[in-house]
């Protein structure tokens, strides 16, 4: 987990320069501003943990310590990029599609379609296209990474896990999977939260409604298309966008990641 702090904070570094150098590129400038004091407050909430569990179990907290204030740093830069470049940005990619044509010749932008003028639409993320799927799927990585690290906070006062399951469990699981959100192995946990272009342990994210498991969301009245399976190895989660927040539907085979 200290790993994946650091890691984190050189990845909302890298986005925070991405975002300032693609100020004036639609929509791609925008998405790295805003994805740099994200991934940042991400990693922040890894090294948290990170330094709480250290000091629980007495081991080193060097390299917490060490992801924390690179997170940190990464944060206070990132917000100031996303604040100013992307702001500009956004603004940019909103007179772009204003215009029309780009709209007319790009899939990403298409109304109707559950593109970016109908995010929520009835095709929901297929109106992305395979990229835009991709990039929707990835970008609910930081969902999950943040609710497995809640999870570990609420761990940590209530080692029955009741506390982490209301918190992070759709409340038709929650009794199911609780019990398994206080023996996540480290190695899990940085295997969720990193995509398999960044190392290994690793893990693939796809839109659920493109996978045989999609009936598990609509089953618990979700929509296939704001749920996600994260895979790695025989490790499955599977996460969706519910209309209030982020929850976990299922978890199989946690330790079996690579």
């Amino acid at each position: 987990m200290p790993v994946a702090s650091i890691i984190l904070g050189i990845v909302a570094l890298l986005f925070m320069v991405g975002g300032f150098l693609m100020t004036g590129v639609p929509v791609a400038g925008a998405v790295l501003s805003f994805g740099a004091p994200l991934s940042a407050l991400v990693g922040i909430v890894l090294a948290g943990v990170a330094m709480s569990r250290a000091k629980r179990e007495g081991g080193e907290s060097g390299a917490a310590v060490a992801g924390l204030v690179v997170n940190i740093i990464a944060f206070i830069l990132g917000l100031a990029v996303a604040l100013t470049c992307g702001l500009c940005n956004v603004c940019f990619s909103a007179s772009t599609v204003g215009a029309g044509a780009a709209a007319a010749n790009n899939p990403f932008l298409q109304p109707g379609q559950g593109g970016l003028n109908n995010p929520n639409g009835a095709n929901g993320p297929q109106g992305f296209g395979q990229l835009g799927q991709q990039l929707a799927a990835e970008m609910s990585r930081l969902s999950l990474t943040m609710s497995l690290a809640s999870a570990q906070l609420g761990c940590a006062s209530d080692p029955s896990g009741a506390q982490a399951a209301q918190a992070v469990l759709h409340p038709s699981v929650a009794t199911q999977y609780q019990g398994m959100l206080c023996n996540i192995p480290e190695s899990t946990l940085e295997a969720f939260g990193r995509g398999c272009d960044e190392g290994a342990p690793c893990s693939t994210a796809t839109v659920l409604s493109s996978t045989p498991d999609a009936a598990k969301a609509t089953a618990l009245g979700l929509d296939a298309n704001q749920c996600f399976l994260y895979q790695s190895g025989q490790a499955r989660i599977i996460g969706c966008n519910t209309p209030t927040d982020f929850r976990v539907i299922l978890m199989e085979n946690l330790a079996a990641v690579q």
